[in-house]
């Protein structure tokens, strides 16, 4: 039996969750995108979680693109849980051990993306070498300048988990 390449990026970031404390458990599944619901001893969380294989290069530093439907984005934030969702951006590389996952708030999705607009809505996650954090546009970002710096560490994001939904 071969296992789909997204298998390998969906299990790194549930052995992220787990490592953690969480119990995720898949609500959604999908070949793009899925949705887990999450639960530790302090509370639960739904995560929305999202992939991207190939970055786009730039001088010293990779950019990955996430694209999403008006419908994916309508169901994830105004379902009476939306401030309960995190989302999950996998950043992809042929080299699995460089991949990165970045933690991100519903509040810091719709500040990207304008989820009131409707037509194409679009998140860049760019990682400039040796950097510690990201640089996070989205369709709402049309103009240069206007982006989200984000801590690079998957694991600092997770330990602010509480404090990030409140």
């Amino acid at each position: 039996m071969s296992i789909p390449k997204v298998d390998f990026y969906f299990g790194a970031l549930l052995s992220q969750l787990v490592n953690r404390g969480f119990s995720p458990v898949i609500k959604e599944g999908g070949q793009d995108r899925r949705i887990y619901a999450l639960k530790n001893d302090v509370d639960s969380y739904l995560i929305y979680a999202k992939y991207s294989f190939t970055p786009r290069p730039k001088k010293e530093a990779r950019i990955w693109t996430f694209s999403f439907y008006d419908t994916e984005m309508e169901k994830t934030l105004n379902s009476p849980n939306h401030n309960r969702y995190l989302f999950a951006f996998i950043c992809g590389e042929e080299d699995l051990q460089n991949t990165e996952i970045m933690i991100l708030t519903e509040s810091e999705v719709s500040e990207c993306i304008k989820t009131s607009e409707t037509g194409r809505k679009w998140l860049t996650i760019e990682m400039t070498d040796r950097k510690r954090t990201l640089t996070v546009r989205g369709s709402a970002h049309t103009k240069p300048g206007h982006s989200l710096k984000i801590t690079r560490s998957t694991d600092q994001r997770l330990e602010e988990l509480t404090t990030m939904l409140f």
